[in-house]
Parts: C-alpha cells; structure tokens; sequence
C-alpha cells in the first residue's frame, strides 16, 4: 500500500550515501551481480534488450520492497549495489544474502526470468574506497536517470492493480488497495519522489477506485477499497483541495466501504499536520488509517489523532537477523497493545513470509498484507474468505520442507 516510499528530504544518490558515512568509519554495502551474464547475453542476441530490461525491472521491484526507506539501491548493467542505511557487518552480510536467496526463487518461479541468477557480496569500507571502486557505476546511474527521464511514461497509460490485505480476525480477503502497477511486471509500481507526482497519482488512484466501486456494487459485488494517499499530497494546501473535492463527487451511500491511508508517514511527522489533513477529508471516507514506519517512536501520539487503524511498513532486512527480528516483533505487539486500548486496528505489510504472519496474528494484528502470501490483482474483486487455518497450514509445509 505505501509503494510509493520515497528517500528521505527527496535527495541525490551521492549525497544520501555521503549522509549515511557521516560519522562511521565503514559503510556497509551489498553486490549483487548476475550469474553468466555475458552468455546469456549472447544467447539472447538482439533480444538481449527487452529482456534485459525485464530482469532489472523486476529484481529492483524486488528489492526495493524488501529494503529500509534508509538504504540506497543502485542499479548498474550487471546488477544492484545496496548501501545499507542501519545495518551493520554479520546483520548486513545476513540481509544481503536473504535478499539474494529470495530474489533467486522468485526467478525460479517465473518461466520468462528463470534462467538469471544472482549472487551477493558484503563489503564494509570507507567511504574514500567506495567512492573509489564504485564511481564508474555511480556515474552510470546518474546517466541512466538522466535518459531514461524524458521517456516517462504518461500517466495515464499506467494500468492499476488492487492489493488485498488479509483480515486476520474474520479470515477474509475482504480490502483492496488500489496501486499503480508496473506494466512490465505487473508489480505495484515504486512511484518517485516529487510531491507533484504523488499528488496527481493519489488523484487518479481516487478516480479510478471510485469508478471500479461504483461498477462492482452495480453488479453485486461487496468490498473494502482502499486508497493510500502520499503524505506530502496532504500537506500542501493546492492539492489538498484537489483530493477533498475529488471525493465530495463520490458516492456518499458507498462511502462507509472506503479507506484512505495516509501513507509514508516518517517517525517524528508533526501531529499537528496529521490532524489537519485528517479533518480536512474526514467528511468524504468512512475510515483514516495511517502508514508509518515500523519504529515509529510515539505511537500514542498518532493514536490521540483517532484513526481507524495504523498500519507498520516492515522491510524484509528487518526480518533476517534474529535480534532485530525480535525488536520488530516487540514494537508492533507494543503498539497492538496500545491500539486496543483506544480502539484502533493494526495492520502490518511487507513481504512477509507464512512465519511472520502467523506471528503477527499471534500478536493480535489485525490486518497482513504481503504479495508473497495475497498477490495482486489485476482489478477489483468481490471479498472473499480466506481462512487462518490456510496460513497454519502454509506455515508447517515451510517447517517441512
């Protein structure tokens, strides 16, 4: 739902990573590199392009869900550099090669990208030597971006897709979130980092989901749609009003069947812009949930604002290294308890595999979602049950095996 994670402040590749050494002695960098590229290059011959741009297209998809909104991805022509923003030496080493296991089943998995694998390497190094080794592919990053910018696809050519998430309590499959797909892949699209971009695309998410609504209640058809709209959309006066008159056109009587989410919401948001976006859209949307980062520090905080539910974005590297694993755990139970005692639900989303999300239901969450375990959806769909004992029984076939 929160796909269009963006860096922090909306800065440069070179300086993020320049902020990421400050103070530390070491950063903490991930290879990942193609096996046989250069067979399977000539193999391809002149059809080498399209499906090389496939294979990039999909693993930085990949990667980039499974990833802190603090670390930087790097894509180069044989493969992807990861600067770990917070992890550090065997944590880090651990990530990246979870990250690189993971990325090589999903290839497995798919008969047009199964014969690409990929292989990892940690390195720890100043930033001198980084700056060093990898300044060739740091240039061809910034050129790539620099020609691959006056094609942007027009946005109204970009298909949509819904995302479920899983109500663990009542076992169904019964909320979708509308999201940019990539045509490509057919993933939930990473969006970028201009506020302008986020506004328009939070409109047309809008639009389009309220037109799918109307037609899948038309034809009988019962569901939750969702809308995640970008923080900065809602905290900019123009497009603010541009999101609350979109939705003063809506269908009041469907009104108590949607969510708006307000995503990307970074620890430490101010309050006091929560609260004034929340109040300005309230009027239009049956319920307000709010996207944070899984160690928000003041939950309470976001709790007094009254939302119907918060929702914790955790990236797949959380969940590699034990210790960490554990505080991840620990913080969101924290905050289920917290949220109970006001009334507001949680959900957590991710790639999560069936370990996690039979954890988190132990911890009394009440909404998953993971593309892993619901996929996405090419369009809108009528609820359905989706019963824990399926995930109990996904969870002892991975015991099993």
């Amino acid at each position: 739902m929160d796909a269009e994670n963006e860096p922090p402040g909306g800065l440069n590749m070179a300086e993020r990573i320049r902020r990421l050494a400050n103070g530390r002695s070491t950063l903490d960098v991930a290879q990942f590199q193609f096996i046989g590229i250069a067979e399977i290059r000539a193999r391809y011959g002149e059809r080498w392009r399209e499906k090389h741009e496939r294979v990039v297209t999909a693993a930085r998809y990949f990667i980039s869900r499974r990833i802190s909104p603090d670390d930087v991805l790097i894509a180069g022509a044989d493969g992807f550099l990861l600067v770990f923003g917070n992890f550090t030496g065997y944590v880090a080493e651990a990530a990246a090669r979870q990250i690189s296991k993971d990325l090589n089943t999903f290839f497995l998995g798919d008969p047009d990208l199964d014969d690409m694998q990929i292989v990892s390497q940690h390195h720890a190094m100043s930033l001198e030597d980084f700056s060093q080794v990898f300044s060739a592919l740091m240039a061809e990053a910034r050129a790539t971006a620099r020609t691959e910018l006056p094609r942007e696809q027009p946005m109204a050519t970009i298909p949509m897709g819904y995302i479920p998430l899983w109500d663990a309590q009542h076992g169904a499959l019964a909320t979708q979130f509308i999201s940019p797909l990539d045509p490509a892949t057919g993933f939930p699209l990473v969006w970028d980092n201009q506020s302008h971009r986020h506004a328009a695309m939070d409109e047309r998410k809008l639009k389009d989901s309220e037109r799918d609504m109307r037609a899948l209640y038309a034809g009988g058809g019962r569901a939750v749609v969702g809308v995640a709209v970008h923080v900065s959309t809602l905290n900019t006066p123009h497009s603010l009003s541009t999101i609350v008159q979109t939705m003063a056109k809506f269908d009041r009587n469907l009104s108590r069947y949607r969510v708006l989410r307000v995503s990307c919401v970074e620890p430490g948001y101010p309050r006091i812009y929560l609260q004034d976006a929340m109040r300005a859209v309230r009027p239009h949307v049956g319920r307000i949930a709010i996207g944070l980062n899984w160690n928000e520090p003041d939950i309470g905080g976001v709790l007094k604002l009254q939302p119907a539910a918060v929702g914790f974005s955790v990236p797949t590297t959380a969940l590699v290294n034990p210790g960490v694993k554990a505080e991840v755990y620990a913080r969101i139970a924290a905050a289920v308890e917290q949220a109970r005692a006001t009334g507001v639900m949680v959900s957590v989303e991710g790639d999560l595999h069936a370990e996690h999300a039979a954890r988190f239901v132990r911890d009394g969450v009440n909404f998953l979602c993971s593309p892993r375990l619901w996929p996405v959806r090419a369009k809108l769909a009528p609820a359905e049950m989706w019963p824990v004992a399926r995930l109990e029984a996904m969870v002892r076939a991975a015991d099993a095996a």
